[in-house]
């Protein structure tokens, strides 16, 4: 179990795309994982999917929560049963290229990594290019509290480590949350990024995400709670989230060339 990655799934009436996203993992590169599938009480097919790839690769397993607990619940319900020693995630309307397992673990192994990501790629809900993403080379929990730099999708940790850390469940921004509450543990104190494009983000506007005002609440919600904030700071990190937020979606290009200067 010493390099297999447990790769955590939340569904969600995710029918659509959930066929696509489990494809990805299983044209991986990097062969060790185990993918277990949290159903979050859908509606929809979902499962039913999810079951028929179980059928056909016993390194995919699928859970049902029995009331819907959120994608921070359903998560956690996968880590409860997460075997591996590298946690990775991917959401089920999201993808990752095939190389990726491989060149992060090995990103990982090579430089005594614990916690990594990397940059992405956007995409449209019928998947057309969007844009590019690229973060920083590396975060500490000081920066985090200017954004949200870690992307869910990309990341990687080492439970050895760091531990088997649970996502606070809250409703929005509960990943940025993670992220703070591990770079705040005292096991860890900065993420590395792998310079390159591991994974394609599916941008949607039936999400959690799409309400941009309710996202600022949350962001800032755990800017106190997770980032340890006070009250002016708390204000002053949520007004330079919003510029970022801003120069991100409408000047892509000077966005990334200053969060690689960072």
């Amino acid at each position: 179990m010493d390099k297999l990655v447990s790769i955590i799934m939340p569904v969600y009436n995710s029918s659509k795309f959930i066929g696509t996203a489990i494809s990805s993992v299983l044209e991986q590169t990097y062969q060790h994982w185990e993918l277990i599938i949290c159903d979050d009480f859908s509606i929809d097919n979902s499962i039913v999917i999810a079951r028929e790839h179980a059928v056909r690769d016993s390194r995919i397993s699928v859970i049902q929560n029995g009331y819907e607990k959120g994608a921070a619940g359903a998560r956690n319900t996968c880590l409860d049963v997460a075997e591996g020693r590298y946690i990775a995630f991917l959401d089920a309307d999201d993808l990752w290229l095939p190389l990726k397992l491989e060149l992060q673990i090995d990103f990982m192994i090579s430089n005594r990594y614990t916690f990594v990501y990397s940059y992405y790629e956007v995409m449209s809900e019928d998947g057309r290019f969007i844009s590019n993403c690229m973060t920083p080379s590396s975060v500490n929990s000081s920066l985090m509290k200017l954004y949200n730099f870690i992307p869910c999708l990309t990341v990687v940790y080492d439970s050895h480590v760091i531990g088997k850390v649970y996502q606070p469940v809250i409703s929005k921004r509960n990943d940025y949350a993670l992220w703070l509450k591990i770079l705040n543990s005292g096991k860890v104190n900065r993420a590395y990024c792998l310079p390159l494009n591991t994974a394609h983000y599916r941008a949607n506007s039936y999400g959690l995400s799409s309400n941009k005002s309710d996202a600022l609440k949350y962001h800032s919600r755990c800017l106190v709670e997770y980032g340890n904030c006070n009250l002016f700071e708390k204000y002053f990190y949520s007004a330079i989230c919003v510029l970022i937020v801003i120069a991100k979606k409408k000047f892509n290009f000077i966005y990334n060339y200053f969060v690689q200067k960072m």
